[in-house]
């Protein structure tokens, strides 16, 4: 039941992080609240897969914990990498392309990554 829920939140998170991206690629701005958005549901998904990797309160694990671990190292590279883009693209504005595409090849690695955990 863990793993469902958190897919289901990282999968939303990863959409609303496309469409961001979309936007980006056509020069629109994205809405601050869009972005506060994204980033709760990232450091949501971060609690979850935590909870998950500790141990549910009923005492039920994972059957891949190797995989689910992995995959909350790269979310919380990906979570790192997207509370740079602002502090890098602020002072350098032509290097905010490839911060975001950094963050968002980051957390697509993750999104992979847990899929194939979860699912495969």
């Amino acid at each position: 039941m863990g793993e469902t829920t958190l897919l289901g939140i990282i999968g939303l998170t990863t959409c609303i992080g496309l469409y961001m991206g979309w936007q980006f690629l056509r020069g629109v701005r994205n809405r601050p609240m869009l972005v506060g958005i994204h980033l709760l549901l990232g450091l949501g998904s971060v609690e979850v897969l935590a909870v998950i990797l500790r141990g549910a309160p009923n005492a039920a694990t994972v059957a891949d914990r190797g995989g689910i671990l992995l995959a909350a190292g790269l979310l919380v590279c990906a979570l790192l990498s997207g509370l740079a883009v602002p502090l890098i693209a602020r002072p350098v504005p032509d290097a905010a392309g490839m911060s975001i595409a950094t963050h968002a090849g980051i957390g697509g690695v993750a999104f992979l990554a847990l899929c194939y955990a979860v699912l495969g």
